[in-house]
C-alpha cells in the first residue's frame, strides 16, 4: 500500500505522478491544437503522430495514476509498451500503404510514432530505476 511505504518513496512516486499528469494533459492540448491548423507542414502533418502515440504510451502504463494499476489491470514492462504503442502504429501506417482505408500513406510517420513514445520510455526506465534504488536502500 502506499501508505505503508516510507515519505521518501512517496515522495519520488507523487512528484512522478504529476510529471505524468502534466505530460498527459500537454500531449492532449499539443494533439488537439493540430486541428487548429490549416496549413500544410510539419506542426499538421507530423505532431499529432509524435504527441499521439507519446500519449498512448502513458495511458497505458498509467504512469498518472499515484496507485499504478492499470485500466486493462495488466502492467506491462515500458519495453513492451513501447513496442505494443509502436507496433499498432507501424500497422496503422502500413495498412495505408495497402490502401486499406483512405489516408495519406508517409513513410516518416513511422519516425514521428518512435521519436514521440522512445523519450517517455527513456524516462520510464529512468524512474523505474530510481525506485528500485529507494526500495533497496530501505533493505
Amino acid at each position: 500500500m502506499i501508505g505503508d511505504e516510507s515519505p521518501m518513496i512517496n515522495s519520488v512516486r507523487l512528484n512522478a505522478t504529476y510529471f505524468w499528469k502534466i505530460s498527459l494533459i500537454l500531449l492532449c492540448l499539443i494533439g488537439l491544437s493540430t486541428g487548429l491548423m490549416s496549413s500544410s507542414g510539419f506542426w499538421t502533418s507530423y505532431v499529432l503522430d509524435i504527441a499521439g502515440p507519446a500519449w498512448c504510451y502513458i495511458l497505458i502504463q498509467a504512469q498518472y495514476k499515484s496507485t499504478g494499476s492499470t485500466f486493462l489491470s495488466i502492467k506491462f514492462t515500458p519495453e513492451i509498451a513501447a513496442i505494443l504503442i509502436v507496433g499498432i502504429c507501424a500497422i496503422i501506417e502500413t495498412s495505408q500503404y495497402f490502401h486499406l482505408y483512405d489516408a495519406h500513406f508517409d513513410p516518416y510517420d513511422y519516425l514521428a510514432y518512435v521519436s514521440g513514445v522512445i523519450p517517455f520510455y527513456i524516462i520510464d526506465k529512468w524512474n523505474l530505476t530510481i525506485k528500485k534504488k529507494n526500495l533497496v536502500s530501505l533493505l
